[in-house]
């Protein structure tokens, strides 16, 4: 299927046409979206031979807030790599599905993406990239998340 898009370059706009490839990774993985844990999610969405040439890399730049979270709701996450990638997926361990998204990317472009998560307790964001190579390469943050009670009026 093909679909207009538009480059935007200062104040101009060029019009250019792309095929959209979408993956349903909630259809084709259903496990993986249901797992409670990331090691369960990521067998699930890579399979045991995959996920067993998983390694820690320092070209995936994953940033997140430093210090205490206060909005747990919209927690700012940036994941970056100069790695040519097949797919992008982002795990969490801190709500009861590990599984937060995962971006088809088949080595077209840069690997830079910005969202916001929600995570109801402090715990670790894994950024998982799937590399051209067929390898699997991570990054890891931990976040603190604070939780206001609400204060009574004392009366």
């Amino acid at each position: 299927m093909k679909r207009r898009h538009f480059l935007l370059l200062g104040f101009s706009v060029f019009p250019y046409t792309a095929e959209l490839l979408a993956v349903d990774y909630r259809k084709r993985n259903p496990l993986a979206w249901k797992a409670s844990s990331i090691n369960d999610a990521a067998l699930a969405l890579y399979g045991r031979e995959k996920f067993s040439t998983i390694q820690k890399s320092t070209a995936i730049e994953l940033i997140v807030p430093r210090g205490i979270v206060r909005d747990p709701e919209e927690i700012p996450i940036t994941i970056r790599s100069s790695l040519k990638a097949k797919t992008l997926a982002i795990f969490q361990d801190a709500n009861p599905k590990s599984l937060v998204a995962v971006f088809d990317i088949n080595g077209e472009g840069m690997v830079e993406y910005e969202l916001n998560i929600r995570m109801e307790f402090k715990g670790t964001v894994f950024a998982v990239i799937e590399g051209m190579d067929g390898k699997l390469y991570y990054a890891r943050e931990y976040i603190e998340i604070l939780h206001l009670s609400c204060m009574g009026s004392g009366e």
